[in-house]
């Protein structure tokens, strides 16, 4: 048995299933535990992603970053409306 993904035209994951191992079908790419599927996400240069996380969001070396940095030490929220982010109490 095998895990794969069935993937749209713009390589967005629609859904994952487990096949047999001799299932072979166009749209459908395997994945592993190193590098799972996620639905929503996309398979992009050989690799699956996990969904944006926010619209103002980018990829940058394989992962997803916001505009601007998250501040360090206390715990913080990302502010999509207002493209900052916010301290949690």
């Amino acid at each position: 048995m095998k895990n794969v993904a069935l993937l749209n035209e713009s390589n967005i994951v629609l859904n994952i299933i487990v096949v047999k191992d001799d299932f072979q079908q166009e749209n459908y790419v395997e994945y592993f535990d190193e590098n799972p599927a996620f639905i929503g996400g996309d398979f992009y240069e050989g690799y699956f992603y996990p969904p944006q996380p926010y619209l103002s969001w980018v990829r940058l070396n394989g992962t997803w970053q916001p505009p601007t940095p998250k501040p360090e030490g206390i715990d913080w929220r990302w502010d999509e409306d207002n493209l900052s982010w916010t301290e949690l109490n």
